[in-house]
């Protein structure tokens, strides 16, 4: 029997076999011809899988491993799949066997790696179903030893590879559905419907990363994050929040006093838009901010247009340009409405410091608009807050991201979840 021969020779290709399982061991897959071997009947040959290429595991057939102070053996591979129309996915189980606490399974699934024991106290409601599931108008829910779990994903699996020893009958191509449920909160295990070809079982499984260093390999690498995953924080991420958040504040109130603390505008003219003096003059005493002509036109239900031209106290043109000023309103069977602007204004940065000259020329859509109120107004040694306000938007977007991982994470746990309320 198995639980005291240590090796066989394969019935179907003789080769020497390890025997690891214990004995509720029945089926043995040798690893060399893929001979399915029936161990209750003197290792008969039960069928044959050839030419099936093994999974790529970091672990093998004999490793063994401490899991929650249980050292364990790995005595079986199986490698299954799904497919959901244009998507694939695949993963390793490894089945594990102790003397004195049974079987369990260490799956490896993009590079995570999973512990699985079946549990006997099924949970409150009993087994759910994929037919259930589909029936469900809210995402169906289970509890179990005092943890209420709620619907995640059903499975529509397929065997592609079996390898090693196992207490049941594993075959290549068998199918199976299995419906897993979650904690709603930090995830610490997961429940598991499992629906074979032959029983059902209710396994829980846990993130198991410490099962790489148990078993002797390099931890394999880790593709995206698994809905099991524990929240693993930032290093220095207090830091980082502190440092991003004073930053933002920082900045945010640099670009406010920038943006209140402005020096006064000088009027240069206000009267009628016909009686523009022809030279109207303002200083300036720095050269490194911009100074701002700004201009009002009082008109209603008409348009004006302002060439405008500034001269530096050189006498170098500085802006020979034109501004349009146009504003209409009234009303109709949806109320009063607005359209265009009475004000306009040209910006520039001053070449040189001392008295600048304006000259304007109003024309308009008629003379009345012309003699409407025109006022005239130079704002000089302006600062620019934009700078300072984007430094405060991009280190607040900064701190947002540091803050938020954990929400982050969570979200990127239940991504995989195929509950839909449609």
């Amino acid at each position: 029997m198995t639980g005291t021969v240590k090796s066989i020779d394969c019935t179907n290709c003789g080769a020497g076999l390890d025997v690891l399982g214990g004995g509720r061991v029945v089926v043995k897959v040798c690893s060399y011809c893929g001979a399915a071997l029936d161990a209750s009947d003197a290792y008969r040959v039960i069928e044959v899988y050839d030419k099936v290429k093994r999974p790529p595991s970091p672990f093998s057939l004999g490793q063994t491993g401490t899991i929650d102070g249980v050292e364990f053996t790995i005595i079986g591979t199986i490698s299954k799949s799904e497919r959901d129309g244009g998507d694939f996915w695949n993963w390793v189980d490894h089945m594990l066997y102790s003397p004195t606490h049974g079987y369990g399974w260490l799956t490896v699934e993009d590079g995570h790696l999973l512990f699985t024991r079946k549990v006997r106290d099924w949970p409150l409601g009993g087994f759910v179903t994929s037919h259930r599931v589909e029936m469900s108008e809210v995402p169906p829910s289970s509890t179990w030893r005092g943890q209420r779990y709620k619907y995640f994903a059903t499975s529509e699996w397929r065997t592609d590879f079996v390898e090693g020893e196992f207490n049941w009958r594993p075959k290549r191509g068998a199918r199976g559905t299995t419906v897993t449920m979650m904690p709603g909160g930090a995830a610490s295990n997961m429940l598991a419907f499992v629906q074979g070809p032959e029983e059902r079982e209710v396994e829980v499984t846990r993130y198991c990363p410490e099962a790489a260093e148990a078993f002797g390999i390099a931890p394999p690498q880790r593709i995206g994050t698994h809905p099991l995953q524990p929240f693993e924080a930032m290093e220095g991420s207090w830091f980082y929040k502190a440092f991003f958040g004073g930053m933002a504040g920082l900045a945010a109130v640099l670009a406010l006093v920038s943006l209140l603390v402005q020096p006064a505008p000088v009027t240069l003219y206000d009267g009628p838009g016909n009686a523009v003096p022809e030279v109207m003059t303002f200083d300036v005493d720095r050269v490194d901010r911009p100074v701002t002509l700004n201009f009002r036109h009082a008109i209603s239900n008409a348009w004006s247009e302002l060439g405008i031209t500034v001269i530096a106290p050189d006498g170098t043109p500085v802006a020979d340009t034109f501004r349009s000023v146009s504003f209409y309103s009234g009303r109709d069977s949806e109320g009063t409405w607005t359209e265009g602007s009475r004000s306009t204004a040209l910006g520039f940065r001053p070449p040189q410091t001392g008295t600048f000259q304006v000259q304007i020329e109003v024309e308009g859509e008629s003379r009345g608009a012309r003699r409407e109120p025109l006022r005239v107004m130079a704002q000089t040694g302006r600062t620019n807050p934009v700078w300072a306000a984007l430094a405060a938007l991009g280190f607040g977007l900064a701190f947002v991201w540091v803050a938020t991982q954990r929400f982050r994470h969570r979200l990127l746990r239940w991504h995989g979840s195929d509950w839909s309320e449609d």
